[in-house]
């Protein structure tokens, strides 16, 4: 039985959390036993329900370089997996003294337009440094990789692209289900924050003069009383419904029509294969890894980023050809279905943990 050490730096439930308890929930129906490590948290609620040991670290404390050492030393792991940046450069350098296998799951980019000039320039070294000092690194998207090697000169070989999976049986059964709303509704789901881009859609309704349409926004965050008041301001307010956050994204996204995510910069977009597994049509920005998954006019349609006109056309374009659309959220969810399962990520997971293995020694 392979002994599995997983560490996540925030337990605030968004994409990243998403793929870690569901990645613990497969690799838990293999020949497996976990043992996780993150920072109290909504997440932390959620992985209680499943047969792992747990441990509580406060990653912005400096006392969390000792949690992280006795962690190391008495749980006899054979291979450390950690999700998220500041989370793995601190158990890179603990371990240090320790020499476990680690790789480190990397599922943002390295540099985007929210760092200032600083961070811009010392990312880049950290992460470097982060290659330098960990056995393996995955990221989620081709495009994520070629930036990883380009900002931070890593070696290719050492950075192996795993695409993020769902449980696709999870939203295949409410498929079955009518959606209960009469308009045509129009869903986004993610943190309310700047890069996700929420402005450009709410901009793009106001473009929307033929259509009776809603608009569900599911998520939370810093921006959502500016984007608010930017509804009433332009007198969507009746139209456009702020959800929140929401245990039941699935229940909800079933009765959108088309789902946009309109995001600035995205390495790959979990939502996106949450939609495809419910057929919906997505509509979403050209940029990052958003085009590994939506091929225009074949799974989704794109838009060129901040481009709130293009956004507005093409949910127009949507409402006017039911029957394409139809058929290319069809399309949608076999390629959902053929790559980005729960199952296909845990075993390529499993199989560079092997590859992992057999090229590090053992030291424990």
């Amino acid at each position: 039985m392979k002994r599995i050490l997983l560490a996540i730096g925030s337990s605030e439930i968004g994409g990243g959390q998403k793929v870690f308890l569901t990645y613990i929930k497969e690799i838990l129906k293999r020949d497996c036993s976990v043992v996780v490590v993150l920072p109290d948290g909504p997440l932390v609620e959620l992985i209680q329900f499943y047969k792992t040991k747990i441990h509580i670290v406060n990653f912005n404390s400096i006392a969390s370089l000792l949690s992280i050492a006795k962690i190391l030393k008495h749980e006899k792991v054979d291979i450390v997996n950690t999700y998220l940046t500041k989370c793995s450069l601190l158990f890179s350098f603990v371990n240090i003294f320790f020499r476990l296998p680690l790789c480190c799951t990397l599922l943002n980019a390295i540099t985007h337009e929210n760092l200032g000039k600083f961070q811009k320039l010392i990312y880049p070294l950290l992460y470097l440094l982060l290659h330098k000092l960990c056995d393996g690194i995955i990221v989620n998207s081709e495009q994520n990789k070629r930036h990883f090697i380009n900002v931070a000169g890593m070696d290719a070989n050492d950075v192996k692209v795993i695409y993020s999976g769902i449980n696709i049986d999870e939203f295949t059964t409410l498929q079955r289900e009518k959606p209960r709303r009469n308009k045509f509704v129009i869903g986004a789901v993610g943190r309310l924050s700047p890069e996700k881009g929420h402005i450009y859609l709410i901009k793009a309704l106001t473009y929307l003069k033929n259509i009776d349409f809603e608009c569900l926004i599911i998520g939370d965050g810093p921006l959502r009383s500016e984007l608010e008041k930017y509804a009433i301001n332009e007198n969507l307010d009746k139209k456009i419904i702020f959800l929140g956050f929401q245990k039941n994204v699935a229940e909800i996204m079933r009765q959108m029509d088309v789902v946009v995510m309109p995001s600035l910069n995205e390495t790959f977009g979990i939502t996106i294969i949450e939609a495809f597994s419910l057929k919906k049509l997505v509509i979403a920005s050209n940029v990052g890894g958003i085009p590994e998954l939506v091929n225009h006019k074949i799974t989704g349609l794109l838009f060129p980023v901040k481009d709130s006109l293009a956004l507005a056309k093409a949910i127009e374009y949507a409402y006017n050809n039911k029957n394409e659309m139809e058929k290319i959220g069809n399309n949608a969810y076999e390629f959902a279905m053929k790559n980005f399962t729960s199952a296909a990520m845990a075993d390529n997971t499993l199989r560079y943990y092997d590859y992992i293995l057999c090229k590090t020694p053992s030291n424990h």
